[in-house]
């Protein structure tokens, strides 16, 4: 068989059946390979947009995210969207070609080779787990067991193979197998011991809390933290990229910690006297810059971390008890040591009380902006009326801004793999084309995009392939005429928003007719631009099973409700004016409303 059809076959065996990407003429022998085995081919008019629905089809299905892409031009398109995906440690497998091997020497067609010869994979070394340049077809058959085992064992992450388009078109003659060659059972318990030391200190809290990250969904470890949290009566925080693992309408949900928290989480992890922390690195938006008087206090906090990565154990904090392991198969044994114990200084009625108290106070704090009734609406409006209006199983998919962190904060998601957001790299961009991706992972369920009208624009192509392939998704444009969030930080610093409005040359505010550009793709659409026909539309617009557009016009002079602290206050605060006049820090981290998206 070609090279070609050896890679598909070893594709079909891991059991993918898509693939995304856009054609060239180096890959197009992969593309017609898949078309044989019968995997489909995702195509995108830009391979950003690719890379972005693979990662997300990934984190909804949970099945390999491949990316088949042209060689020079292909790869640096999608490279933002394979470095985002490798951020938030999605498996990733990227093939792209490259020019003929017997050329290399040479100065080929599309060739980059500046520093050397048919070196276009070195732009992927800072992202990927491992890159291959496979110039002779035989080394396939190693090549792609060790790829994808390294893509999704360990922390995972993308790798790269770099195949010339004439080894994809050699003859091999050796066997596709790839799932033989990897660990039967992969997932590594934490230690005894690390567990009983863990259960002590946890029956000896009196304030414990428990801290989930976006291990605990790759792990599929969800219920287990719902287990132990119920079985000790432990409330629950959730990073970002966490938001979904732990029910956020449950009693002893706290939502979200950091930057852009809720008030709950932030002031209960401050407090807490044991943190077990499952599957998460601390992140600097999840924790506030590290600052302990915002939303971790570590030390006095004494912390349990639960890692598959070791390097993650002890980075930021450090741990009382670090245990290497599996999310979903530590935590279950962690349950099996606790079960029949009580915690020795539990009063759990007086804490659920307290939280109970913290909750009402923080949802009235957020009455105001979310019964807004001004025009243009009120971002926190939408929402609130988007919360009423969704299914409870219905998938968000977010972009950058008030779409995401205000989504983070406001919305409640009751299950895992319910909240498609860029954690790593906050890609703006990143929501039009994964929200393809996560519903075609899960065409049974309601995937609703919010992207702010920069984003929205920045990759527009994507809307083709919902079309083309009838993918229903519904957009949310959140429309305010400018970059909003760093609108804030010109006007808020620098005393003007040079650079962050859409404007035409008078000064009025310019956006395409989003209702006549939709139409151009064959997508239904409406536009709502009063508050109080919200419920209405977003009713309709969920309802509608066709790729749908709904317009809302926003407000741009909102800041996000900061319930945490980003140090990128105590320099920005003075803007470009003289030294002296420049708030100290602690001033300057009081009076920073909304830092950069």
């Amino acid at each position: 068989m070609t090279g070609a059809m050896f890679i598909a076959e070893c594709l079909k065996q891991e059991g993918v059946t898509k693939v995304f990407g856009q054609c060239g003429h180096t890959n197009y022998a992969l593309i017609d390979a898949c078309r044989l085995h019968g995997i489909e081919y995702v195509s995108f008019r830009h391979e950003q947009m690719a890379a972005h629905a693979a990662d997300a089809y990934f984190r909804v299905s949970h099945k390999l995210a491949v990316l088949n892409v042209h060689l020079s031009p292909g790869m640096t398109n999608a490279l933002t969207g394979v470095v985002s995906a490798a951020a938030d440690c999605t498996p990733m497998l990227v093939i792209c070609g490259n020019t003929p091997a017997y050329n290399h020497a040479r100065e080929p067609h599309q060739g980059i080779r500046f520093h050397a010869d048919a070196s276009q994979g070195d732009i992927y070394r800072p992202i990927c787990k491992r890159v291959w340049r496979v110039d002779d077809v035989n080394l396939l058959a190693d090549v792609m067991p060790r790829a994808l085992n390294l893509a999704q064992t360990g922390r995972p992450g993308a790798v790269l193979i770099d195949v010339p388009m004439d080894v994809f078109s050699a003859h091999i003659n050796a066997e596709a197998v790839t799932v033989a060659r990897r660990p039967s059972h992969g997932r590594a318990v934490g230690s005894s011991a690390g567990i009983a030391e863990a259960a002590c200190l946890l029956l000896a809290a009196a304030k414990p809390v428990i801290f989930a990250g976006n291990g605990v969904l790759l792990s599929e470890a969800s219920e287990e933290l719902k287990e132990l949290a119920e079985l000790m009566q432990i409330p629950v925080a959730t990073t970002l990229m966490g938001k979904g693992a732990f029910p956020e309408q449950h009693a002893l949900a706290l939502g979200t910690t950091g930057i852009w928290g809720t008030r709950v989480a932030n002031e209960t992890t401050k407090e807490a006297d044991v943190i077990l922390a499952i599957g998460t690195g601390f992140g600097e938006a999840d924790c506030s810059s590290w600052n302990p008087a915002y939303t971790f206090a570590i030390p006095p906090s004494r912390v349990i971390q639960i890692d598959s990565d070791p390097q993650e154990i002890g980075k930021i904090y450090p741990v009382e008890v670090g245990i290497v392991g599996d999310a979903r198969d530590t935590l279950r044994e962690l349950i099996e040591r606790l079960r029949g114990e009580k915690r020795l200084t539990a009063d759990s009625g007086a804490r659920m009380r307290e939280l109970d108290r913290r909750k009402q106070a923080w949802n009235a704090e957020l009455v105001a902006s979310q019964s807004n009734d001004d025009r243009p609406i009120h971002p926190a409006r939408l929402l609130a009326e988007l919360s009423k209006a969704a299914p409870a199983d219905a998938i968000y998919v977010t972009d950058v801004g008030w779409n995401k962190n205000g989504a983070g904060q406001q919305l409640k998601c009751s299950k895992p793999g319910t909240f498609i957001t860029a954690g790593g790299m906050a890609t703006m961009g990143f929501s039009p084309a994964a929200a393809i991706g996560a519903k075609i992972a899960a065409p049974d369920r309601k995937v609703i995009c919010l992207v702010g009208d920069g984003g929205f624009l920045s990759v527009l192509g994507a809307l083709t392939t919902a079309v083309e392939l009838d993918v229903p998704v519904l957009w949310v444009l959140f429309n305010n005429f400018c970059f909003s969030t760093i609108r804030s930080v010109g006007s808020k610093y620098f005393k003007n928003t040079y650079g962050t409005e859409f404007t035409k040359p008078d000064g009025t505010p310019y956006n395409p007719d989003f209702m006549l550009l939709a139409k151009s793709f064959a997508i239904e659409s409406a536009l709502v631009a009063e508050p109080s026909e919200l419920g209405a539309a977003l009713e309709k617009a969920i309802k509608a099973d066709v790729p749908y557009l709904l317009e809302v016009r926003t407000r741009a002079d909102v800041p996000m409700p900061r319930t945490g602290y980003w140090d990128i206050a105590d320099f920005l605060v003075g803007g470009n004016g003289p030294a002296d006049d420049t708030p100290s820090q602690s001033h300057a981290a009081d009076e920073i409303e909304t830092p950069v998206a």
